[in-house]
């Protein structure tokens, strides 16, 4: 078994999109679950020469630049574990059974149906539906751009959790997990780091969130909130922008109509820009955050909670 998960799109090059679902659903909604990749024009009928993977792979490879995900496929060991999402987007967790061999059809339906998705080779897997919500890195890898079919994820609390995550949802002990201290920020999924801050906004710098609030019509700039501070004295409102530990750059100047119009802006990013160029723009640090998830922990919902321990 390799030390590190994998991140797998079902999707191979030559499969059109209207069939999609079809793939989706014959690799992991059938009681011989698998994992599949292209280059189904190799092994054409049943009376396909090409008899295992390193044959398949030769094939696949010769004069050619070799794509990637031939190599992961290459290197599967039996229980290695793998990550894909299906085409509601719910994520599902995957156990090898097996190596890789080529998908050899066995009849003219199958010759067919093998070519429509461009299913040329397979790993066997047992696999199970985790939801829609996944620590970070995960979601991260399956949304980079330019990511390719498969990514390996070699993060060690990302690999204990995902054997502790398939413990649980195959209901046995197929994997001992052992537990490895982890960054609260690192592992929360977007949705709850954006939760995490407009929290720290309300409980420690005193804000309530205007639940109707949206962006100004001048401007097309995403926002998470708008807010109102508690201070009766004076109106004092403020706009937050979050982006998680895989994103890119903010730049401050893209708010800078929420600045003039009085806002104060909040930001959290990996990496922010020209803050200096507006008037009110404060940076939430990662240590801003460290501490009040420390302080305040016990009353923040449960779907922030959960992510500490992987």
């Amino acid at each position: 078994m390799n030390n590190y998960v994998t991140r797998i799109h079902l999707k191979p090059g030559n499969c059109d999109h209207n069939d999609l679902e079809e793939l989706v659903n014959l690799c992991l909604h059938t009681n011989e679950q698998f994992l599949a990749i292209g280059w189904s024009n190799l092994c054409a009928d049943k009376n396909c020469e090409i008899k295992d993977y390193d044959a398949f792979y030769n094939k696949a490879t010769y004069g050619v630049k070799t794509n990637p995900v031939l190599n992961v496929f290459k290197k599967a060991e039996k229980n290695d574990l793998f990550w894909t999402r299906d085409r509601q987007g719910v994520y599902w967790i995957c156990r090898a059974t097996g190596t890789a061999e080529p998908k050899i059809p066995q009849s003219d339906e199958e010759t067919a149906l093998f070519k429509k998705l461009d299913i040329g080779a397979f790993i066997p897997v047992k696999a199970y539906p985790v939801g829609l919500e996944v620590p970070g890195q995960i979601k991260a890898s399956f949304n980079r751009p330019l990511g390719g079919t498969s990514h390996k994820i070699y993060e060690p609390n990302i690999f204990e959790y995902s054997k502790k995550v398939y413990n649980l949802s195959s209901g046995t002990e197929t994997y001992e997990v052992s537990e490895i201290p982890s960054d609260i920020l690192d592992n929360l999924p977007d949705f709850d780091l954006e939760e995490l801050v407009i929290s720290y906004l309300q409980l420690k710098e005193n804000y309530y969130v205007l639940s109707n609030s949206i962006a100004n019509k001048s401007t097309t700039i995403k926002i998470e909130c708008e807010l109102i501070h508690r201070n009766k004295t004076g109106l004092k409102k403020a706009v937050v922008q979050v982006k998680g530990p895989k994103a890119e750059q903010i730049d401050a100047l893209d708010y800078k109509a929420y600045d003039n119009d009085g806002f104060i802006v909040y930001l959290y990013a990996p990496r922010i820009i020209n803050q200096d160029k507006l008037k009110n723009c404060i940076i939430i640090t990662t240590d801003d955050l460290r501490n009040f998830y420390s302080e305040y922990k016990s009353i923040l919902p449960k779907s922030i909670t959960l992510w500490e321990k992987l």
